[in-house]
């Protein structure tokens, strides 16, 4: 069985998008990201559309081998899961100067919390605090998540 590198791991769950989905092989720890389109492609050929620019066609044909070690993949756990708000509200709790602590709470009420945090922080100069603090949540949440797949993995490069 190969080992996941964590610090990728970690990096990968933090910056997922939308419309593409993530796995690793449990019998080589490799991290893979597709696109859905082009899974959906592989899954079913006829809807291919007939001009197609090669790049996506390799794409889909990558996509295409996934399908044939499925058994092997386990799917990331969704950005839902990984609830970066919870995380913001931790750090937020982190936070030592009353003052500080305060505002931010009070950025993340309602939409656009995501964006008013990173500005609030930046505007109190914790914004560096913030980004490690959440790089070491993501980090610990890919430890969590490797051993409750039973998942081997290294901690080359993680803190």
């Amino acid at each position: 069985m190969g080992k996941v590198n964590l610090k990728e791991l970690a990096e990968h769950m933090d910056f997922m998008m939308d419309e593409w989905s993530y796995f690793v092989n449990r019998k080589t720890g490799e991290i893979i990201s597709v696109e859905d389109r082009h899974l959906g492609f592989a899954e079913d050929p006829d809807e291919i559309p007939e001009r197609i620019v090669e790049w996506e066609r390799d794409a889909i044909e990558q996509a295409a081998s996934l399908l044939e070690s499925w058994d092997d993949l386990i799917h990331f756990p969704s950005k839902y899961d990984l609830n970066e708000y919870a995380m913001m509200e931790d750090f937020i709790r982190s936070v030592k100067d009353p003052h500080i602590r305060d505002c931010l709470g009070i950025a993340i009420e309602g939409r656009g919390a995501f964006r008013r945090f990173k500005d609030t922080a930046d505007r109190f100069d914790v914004i560096d605090e913030w980004y490690e603090f959440k790089n070491q949540a993501f980090l610990a949440y890919a430890r969590e998540w490797c051993d409750g797949n039973g998942l081997l993995y290294s901690i080359e490069g993680a803190e």
